[in-house]
């Protein structure tokens, strides 16, 4: 299915661009949004289409929402504002590394383990298919192109598990100012979220079980 062309901000395509040209580090600016808790839900339990479709109609109703927040006692709106600002960032991270991330667990380099994060399996205790061992080997890493796989492999890892931190974190957030008696934590709630990362993993995908062992999806 062909899918419809979007237009993205101005920052968001510089940023993509950085990535495609060198995967330096990629350094998210703070955004203070509100109003985000389905976003966040859909995002924890791994609906990445509903997902994007969120993530870019929040910033059509930012300017309503800030009038709501400007009424909140100053506790409440800083919370908010961390909240926010996480799980912006969050989004954007899982919206310029998905297609990456799809590759390399499409070449078994990366799998989802039993923590809730995904794992470079190169450093797992794991056979991985000689030419691909090849491919995203670190003899490499300096070369401009050699090294890309490399260092799209690092940095896709690194980046997507702090944007799952960050949505955890921003979940939290919510929660506790919803709830004073909510006692989860970030390592709690991707915990939990877990089997529905794994479930949401593709037929040939490598998943970790809880004894350690990784297995390859059915």
């Amino acid at each position: 299915m062909q899918r419809m062309r979007r237009t993205y901000p101005v920052s968001l395509l510089i940023l993509a661009g950085i990535c495609t040209r060198c995967f330096g580090t990629i350094v998210v600016p703070p955004v203070t949004i509100t109003g985000q808790k389905t976003a966040i839900e859909k995002q924890i339990i791994g609906e990445q289409t509903e997902l994007e479709k969120d993530v870019w109609m929040i910033s059509s109703a930012k300017t309503a929402e800030h009038a709501e927040l400007d009424n909140k006692p100053k506790e409440v709106r800083r919370s908010m504002e961390q909240e926010n600002a996480n799980t912006y960032r969050a989004f954007l991270k899982f919206e310029l590394f998905a297609a990456h991330l799809v590759q390399l667990k499409k070449d078994r380099v990366v799998g989802e383990n039993n923590k809730g994060y995904v794992s470079n399996l190169l450093t797992e205790k794991i056979d991985v298919p000689e030419e691909m061992r090849k491919k995203y080997s670190s003899e490499n890493a300096d070369e401009p192109e050699l090294g890309r796989p490399h260092r799209t492999l690092v940095q896709t890892v690194k980046e997507i598990n702090e944007a799952r931190t960050l949505a955890a974190r921003g979940y939290v957030q919510n929660q506790k100012r919803a709830n004073k008696a909510f006692k989860a934590t970030e390592k709690d709630v991707l915990i939990s979220q877990k089997e529905k990362y794994q479930q949401a993993a593709l037929k040939g995908e490598l998943i970790q079980g809880d004894d350690g062992k990784w297995i390859v999806k059915d």
